[in-house]
């Protein structure tokens, strides 16, 4: 499948783990950092609830760590501008053995596409306007857009399916799954842990492979303390896990094998409402190049993070040219006192203020993202803090932060976006504010519009010199930064698994000694 999550882990690099022999031959136990809240696939946008979801979930075709697009459960497929059509596998069934069939699909793709629905989806990974036609009897779904969609085989990579009793009954998907994927959600306990069981006769996985040889349980344990996952794994009571601080030196030094993707961390969004300071260029400039970025990004990390090269796609992005470290502003205390004395403020006791009123800054960050995390965060607010600046800092959780996003009562938001290509940003830079759209900085810039229009008209990466610039523009105008990646090590005794931008690849789990 492909990527496309707001969260504390996303996108990342092909890679593959294994070594140890913890375990028991039948269950592998995953740690986790967080609740994943809402598992519904049709609203569950954190990267969490997208890691969970695809165990349960396939998508029409699957993009391979190296890029490759193919088969999941459809065989075969063309595309065009406007147009991508599937020939669906024989076989291919739900939970409850229903066959999975095109006007099933067709029916998610409609639900979705209807604005009434108000579907997080729309807009991002299905284009508005997009219609969806079944033939059954042919095993075959055409989706066409009114306009160019570069990206249309891609982000069907993205959408998980859901079956039409989950379609709906959509309550259940919080806590139930409903799928054709390799595992059933068979127990959820919210906060605790979350159980899948493998489904016997899978064989529709990506490229065609199987589920025979994974797991068949497979229990994610919610533990957001670090050194607590560590002591488990250690201990034999965890087979796989992601530790991003101090504590994976021990884990080295026992010899246990890690592998690691390359996430967005270090991404900061502005909430340009005209009714927030943030509406400012210059406020938001200045606050920007009043903190160390490089500082924060290696404290974030640990001194282990990598320089973005991308917005939102940390590896394999389907245009690879760097849009980011030119335009990544300089750590300039003087001269953000400057922008601000030239946007009207005035230092007084310590503090900015301007028409009687001090600056202040409400700021939303990833309170479970482990210790590094929080401690660039509150770095970050006392530099602001040192500068003169008012800070009220807000933690989130994956379960809270984007109606923490949606809610609007921020101004500077720690919260990266993960996403599998360009145009899936549209919503989020271009589109509709809340709560109708997922513009939650409300932000209008005028020249990533134009250049992404030129870019839409363009099929897959042809488009990718305009999509480049696009990407500079919003960074030029400090509509968003990103200025840190995260490698994510999971660290695993027992187990051999490949991973990709979504986390776990399900298919490929093995024991160790059963490759």
């Amino acid at each position: 499948m492909g990527t496309l999550v707001l969260g504390l882990f996303a996108a990342g690099c092909g890679g593959s783990a294994g070594g140890g022999d913890a375990g028991d031959g039948d269950t592998m136990t995953v740690g986790v950092v967080a609740d994943p809240g809402g598992l519904n696939p049709l609203t569950a946008l954190n990267a969490s609830a997208f890691m969970l979801n695809r165990f349960s979930y396939d998508g029409l075709v699957n993009i391979q760590p190296d890029g490759r697009v193919v088969s999941g459960v459809a065989e075969t497929w063309t595309t065009d501008a406007t147009t991508a059509s599937f020939t669906l596998k024989r076989g291919v069934t739900c939970d409850d053995g229903t066959p999975l069939t095109p006007s099933a699909i067709a029916a998610q793709y409609a639900y979705i596409a209807e604005p009434s629905n108000a579907s997080p989806m729309l807009g991002m990974i299905v284009p508005t306007g997009l219609t969806a036609s079944a033939d059954d009897a042919a095993g075959t779904l055409t989706l066409k857009t009114p306009e160019p969609t570069p990206f249309l085989l891609r982000n069907a990579a993205t959408l998980q399916l859901v079956c039409p009793s989950g379609l709906r009954a959509q309550g259940k998907l919080d806590h139930a799954s409903d799928g054709t994927g390799p595992y059933r959600l068979t127990e959820a306990v919210p906060g605790d842990h979350f159980t899948f069981t493998k489904r016997p006769g899978y064989t529709w996985g990506p490229d065609g492979v199987d589920n025979a040889r994974t797991p068949d349980r497979v229990v994610f344990k919610v533990i957001g303390n670090e050194s607590t996952r560590t002591n488990l794994l250690l201990g034999g009571q965890l087979d796989v896990t992601t530790v991003v601080g101090p504590d994976r030196s021990r884990l080295t030094a026992a010899g246990i094998k890690s592998t690691a993707m390359q996430d967005p961390l270090g991404q900061l969004l502005f909430n340009e409402d005209p009714n927030r300071v943030t509406a400012d260029p210059r406020v938001r400039r200045a606050l920007v190049t009043a903190i160390d970025l490089r500082q924060l990004g290696a404290v974030a990390t640990g001194g282990k993070g990598v320089r973005p090269t991308r917005l939102g796609t940390a590896m394999s992005p389907p245009c690879p040219t760097d849009s980011v470290t030119a335009n990544l502003p300089t750590h300039d205390v003087d001269g953000a006192a400057e922008l601000l004395r030239t946007a009207g403020w005035r230092k007084s006791g310590g503090y900015w203020t301007k028409d009687g009123r001090q600056l202040s800054i409400a700021v939303p960050y990833p309170g479970l993202s482990g210790t590094q995390v929080v401690a660039a965060a509150e770095l970050a607010v006392k530099q602001w803090k040192s500068f003169g600046v008012k800070v009220d800092p807000r933690p989130t959780t994956p379960a809270t932060k984007v109606s923490t996003l949606m809610a609007g009562q921020w101004d500077v938001a720690w919260a990266p976006l993960s996403l599998s290509t360009p145009d899936q940003m549209l919503p989020f830079f271009s589109g509709t504010k809340p709560p109708e759209g997922l513009n939650f900085g409300s932000v209008q810039n005028p020249e990533y519009q134009r250049l992404t229009a030129l870019a839409m008209a363009k099929p897959d990466t042809s488009g990718c010199a305009e999509w480049t610039a696009a990407e500079e523009e919003l960074m030029k105008r400090i509509d968003v930064i990103t200025f840190m990646d995260s490698n994510v090590p999971y660290f695993t005794r027992g187990y051999a698994f490949e991973v990709d931008g979504g986390g776990f690849l399900p298919t490929t789990l093995r024991r160790a000694d059963a490759r």
